[in-house]
């Protein structure tokens, strides 16, 4: 298992801990997850150029030139690409839940001294 894969096993473990009961929870969940499809989306756009030069460097097929291979490979790593900036969407989408919890519920949570003393219980 690769250091990545390790690292992207401990984040959803920890994800799968968090019980989204307080407000305090609901903050580290989405941090977390931001913090999960950032470091998704980098590896996914380093793969990206990693494979678009890796392709870059075949040899063109009989009757083709370079810059189709050149082209091609731009072409087959642009899938990743895009798979890279759905992860920064998704990370984007977990930070704006936090905010919309502050927004529409933020009358529960406390600012200041008072929030470290009181927890804010979402079930009731």
């Amino acid at each position: 298992m690769s250091d990545e894969a390790a690292y992207a096993r401990k984040l959803v473990a920890e994800l799968e801990k968090i019980e989204l009961n307080t407000g305090s929870d609901i903050r580290k969940y989405t941090e977390r997850v931001r913090r999960l499809s950032r470091a998704l989306a980098m590896e996914l756009e380093y793969s990206a150029q990693e494979l678009e030069a890796g392709l870059r460097d075949l040899p063109p097929a009989s009757g083709q030139s370079r810059i189709g291979v050149r082209k091609r490979s731009k072409q087959v790593a642009k899938h990743l690409r895009r798979a890279a900036e759905a992860q920064r969407l998704v990370g984007v989408e977990g930070v704006r839940t936090w905010g919309s919890v502050t927004k529409h519920f933020g009358h529960l949570i406390r600012k200041g001294n008072r929030a470290k003393k009181r927890v804010v219980d979402l079930d009731s």
